[in-house]
């Protein structure tokens, strides 16, 4: 069927009016829920303040539970018997140390008195009466008596040998010019052995009246008148106030004396040291020997081509045997004879 124009337009109408009755029927609705839930709220908050709760037993996240007196100094007095407790107890490892240490400690004491009390015990035993001296012999000695060394030890017999030490021996008998070195030998039969190592005087020095003899090291041996089968040296530079037995050259005549013994060394070999009598050492650029038997002196020059200097020298001898004059040299190759008249 066909519907007017007029009835279209009225149901229109009609179902506006209706959906906007049924928006204002939810809009009510939805008012009186929230109210009834407000009012429920509320009833409910009432409810929680009028009921009392008991927080003793409860547990709530964020707050501390309250403990009451007792209890607290019941959990202080546990904590200070802990900690009691816990100082009472020994550290193990601490007190295993200490006795490790202790031990150790006791030892130490127990073998060094040990030690010490042995040491004290051979002292005693050495000093004794067992060890004295029943006889002192010297070896080696020629220019120095054995009287003299003995006294100069300090050694007695019917001593104890191992109350005098051995450098006091040694410096005692040292203290003589012509003795070098000392060895001693102590043997348990009571007997004391010195050997002995002499000084030999190589050379004389000229003084005063008399002569210094002195060995290859420069050392001062002994002064006297006596003029003994050694060469003599001259033109030494030693001051001499320090010229005493048991003295030293200076150190430039020392070097000086170097030369001289290599000298005499090679003239050995050559078979002429016998012939040289006197050395004048005043110049190291010019030794002069003196050759007395042969009546003749030597321009000898420095210490440098000793060896073919002297096979030189030995030759001009040979040549001009019996002649008194002067020997010296041109170079190390030329030698040169002056005859005096």
């Amino acid at each position: 069927m066909k519907k007017s124009k007029g009835e279209t337009v009225d149901l229109l109408y009609l179902n506006k009016s209706d959906t906007k009755k049924k928006a204002k029927n939810t809009k009510s609705t939805s008012r009186s829920t929230q109210r009834n839930k407000k009012q429920k709220t509320n009833g409910n908050i009432k409810q929680a303040n009028n009921t009392k709760i008991n927080l003793d037993n409860e547990i709530i996240i964020g707050l501390t539970p309250k403990v009451s007196e007792s209890k607290q100094t019941n959990n202080v007095k546990k904590q200070v018997k802990k900690k009691v407790n816990k100082s009472k107890k020994p550290n193990t490892k601490v007190t295993k140390r200490d006795a490790k240490k202790r031990k150790i400690k006791l030892k130490i004491v127990k073998w060094t008195t040990l030690l010490i009390l042995l040491v004290v015990a051979i002292i005693l035993f050495m000093l004794s009466d067992i060890f004295n001296i029943k006889q002192i012999i010297v070896n080696n000695n020629s220019k120095v008596s054995t009287e003299e060394i003995i006294n100069l030890s300090t050694l007695q017999t019917n001593k104890n040998m191992f109350k005098t030490t051995n450098r006091t021996i040694r410096e005692g008998i040292k203290s003589n010019p012509y003795i070098e070195d000392v060895k001693i030998k102590r043997n348990l039969n009571g007997t004391v052995t010195l050997e002995i190592t002499e000084r030999v005087p190589t050379y004389m020095l000229n003084f005063a009246n008399g002569y210094v003899y002195i060995n290859n090291q420069g050392y001062m041996l002994e002064i006297s008148e006596e003029k003994i089968d050694v060469p003599v040296i001259t033109g030494f530079q030693t001051p001499a106030d320090t010229i005493k037995a048991g003295n030293r050259l200076i150190e430039e005549d020392l070097k000086k004396l170097g030369d001289v013994i290599k000298i005499m060394e090679s003239a050995k070999s050559n078979s002429i040291a016998n012939l040289i009598t006197q050395i004048d050492i005043t110049d190291s650029e010019n030794y002069k020997l003196t050759l007395e038997s042969e009546s003749k002196t030597v321009q000898f020059g420095s210490a440098t081509d000793i060896n073919i200097k002297l096979l030189r020298v030995k030759a001009l001898l040979e040549e001009e045997k019996g002649k008194e004059g002067e020997i010296y040299f041109q170079d190390a190759n030329k030698t040169v004879f002056r005859e005096e008249v």
